[in-house]
This record gives structure tokens, C-alpha cells and sequence, in this order.
């Protein structure tokens, strides 16, 4: 008996406890005498229709997601960790950091080598070809010896300079 009442039941939960508090309720109030138990009876329904309830919340959830509380954003799948570093230096040195300006000075300066070994260029910078290739700014901030702050426009345009020659 208990099988089949489990089997009529499942996946209807919540409408099976709302029948059985309504049932206790219209039994109530047809005889009166067994108020004191019948509410004993009713209360412990409502708990095992809010126990019912839960689980069914709690069962609908699925997988739970957890974030972290750092606030750090998800890796997006195929994304590089060397772009996602790169990305923090150029924001670190565009705010003024000294050590951020000398990695990008060395980041910039080694893709301006490899696209003039690329080109045929030699990677001295007094040589005439060499400065026309990258142009007066981008030799004038490849030439700065402390590294100076550079913009996000003028970052721009020195890698143009690159990917177009």
C-alpha cells in the first residue's frame, strides 16, 4: 500500500500535501471534538509541506554555481593568459605605474625587433630604413631610455604602425 501511494505521489508532492491539509481541515470542522488533535495533526502537516516544498526547490536548483568572492572575472574558453596579462601591464602603465611602462617599453620593443627582422630591417634604430618603417613617435618612445608614459591612443597607433609595415 505504501508503494503505491509513493508511486501516485511522486513528482506531484506539493499538490498531495495541499490535498492532505485541506482534507484535515474540512474533517475539523465537521467534528468539532477533535479540534486539539486534528490541529496537532495540521501543524505537523504543514511542516512536512514546507519539508516538501524545500526539496522540491532544492531539487529544481540543479548544479549549483559558485563565484568567487574576489570578484575576479570567468576565464572565457580559449582566451590567452598572456593577453590577460598583457591587458593588466598596459592599464598598470597607462595609470602611471614605472614598472608596468618598463615591461610594456620591453613588450613594444620586442615586437617592433621581430616585425623589422620580419621586413628585413636591421633593429638598429639609427639606421634610416628602421625609423621610416616605425615612424618618428614610435622610434622617438622605442629610443627613450627611462620608458616614458604612453596613452592608450598613442599605444594604439604605435601597434598600427606595426601590423601595417
Amino acid at each position: 500500500m505504501r508503494a503505491r501511494l509513493r508511486e501516485r505521489v511522486r513528482g506531484r508532492e506539493l499538490n498531495a500535501a495541499v490535498v492532505v491539509a485541506a482534507g484535515l481541515g474540512v474533517l475539523l470542522m465537521l467534528v468539532p471534538g477533535l479540534d486539539q488533535p486534528l490541529l496537532l495533526l495540521a501543524s505537523a502537516g504543514l511542516l512536512v509541506v514546507a519539508g516538501a516544498l524545500a526539496t522540491w526547490l532544492v531539487g529544481q536548483r540543479g548544479t549549483v554555481e559558485w563565484t568567487t568572492s574576489a570578484g575576479t572575472p570567468t576565464r572565457v574558453r580559449g582566451s590567452d593568459r598572456r593577453v590577460t596579462a598583457l591587458t593588466r601591464t598596459i592599464d598598470r602603465a597607462v595609470a602611471g605605474d614605472a614598472v608596468a611602462q618598463q615591461e610594456l617599453h620591453q613588450t613594444v620593443h620586442s615586437v617592433a625587433r621581430a616585425r623589422l627582422t620580419h621586413l628585413g630591417l636591421p633593429a638598429d634604430l639609427d639606421d634610416d630604413g628602421t625609423r621610416a618603417a616605425l615612424g618618428p613617435d614610435l622610434t622617438a618612445y622605442l629610443a627613450s631610455s627611462p620608458p616614458r608614459r604612453v596613452g592608450t591612443d598613442e599605444l594604439a597607433s604605435f601597434i598600427t604602425t606595426l601590423e601595417e609595415h
